[in-house]
């Protein structure tokens, strides 16, 4: 079932992208790890779909980005299940194993990956646009649009679904905290694109706070 904040707000949502039975597998196996939001990984591949609508990319481009964006955690299949739900803040060597994921994604699905816009978005979704991101510190433009497109998304969803360590939050605030992060974290044009994607509207900057949630967003 898809998060409450996706709900009826766009009735011609494209489909799940169809997968291969190993992958599906996989998917089901990442949809049942210890400290995985079941339903997290499609609900990201919707709303990637509507920020790439909204950016105006064409259709071939929003197939890869919809895959990409379903197998964008696929390489959390290989973190401690005991992390993943760990309720408290993790160690050192906790946060050096669950920055892993991008790459270990990368590689479980290179070899029968040929697309390289699909492996960009699960090696690059944890990239930041000041550079302060993971693996590979890129930033700004040289982020692949799919990639950055992913990290808004995956962000967003990922506040508003609970967590082992911390309840989710109200959509507004979600939204807020994309907004404060703006051209720091993200791109502001795809977290623009978000947000008229889900017909919502921005706040007043007044109101724009520091977020704790955030900074366990992995």
């Amino acid at each position: 079932m898809a998060p409450s904040f996706l709900a009826a707000v766009a009735p011609d949502d494209p489909p799940v992208p169809a997968v291969e039975p190993r992958l599906r597998r996989l998917l089901d196996d990442l949809d049942r790890r210890d400290g995985y939001a079941p339903g997290h990984s499609t609900a990201v591949s919707t709303l990637a779909v509507r920020i790439g609508r909204a950016l105006g990319l064409d259709e071939v481009s929003l197939a890869h980005l919809a895959l990409g964006a379903l197998l964008h955690d696929i390489g959390k299949l290989f973190i401690d299940g005991r992390v993943l739900a760990k309720p408290t803040s993790l160690s050192a060597t906790e946060w050096k194993a669950i920055r892993l994921h991008p790459v270990l994604g990368e590689a479980l699905l290179g070899p029968d990956q040929s697309e390289a816009g699909v492996l960009s978005i699960i090696r690059w979704h944890h990239e930041r646009w000041d550079g302060g991101g993971y693996p590979d510190g890129l930033s700004g433009s040289s982020i692949p649009l799919g990639a950055r497109i992913v990290a808004a998304a995956d962000a967003f969803s990922a506040m508003c679904e609970p967590r082992a360590y911390r309840s989710a939050v109200v959509r507004d605030e979600a939204v807020e905290e994309l907004e404060r992060t703006s051209w720091s974290h993200f791109d502001g044009g795809c977290v623009h694109a978000l947000i008229e994607s889900l017909n919502l509207t921005r706040r007043d900057s007044d109101r724009r706070h520091n977020l704790p949630f955030v900074r366990r967003t992995a």
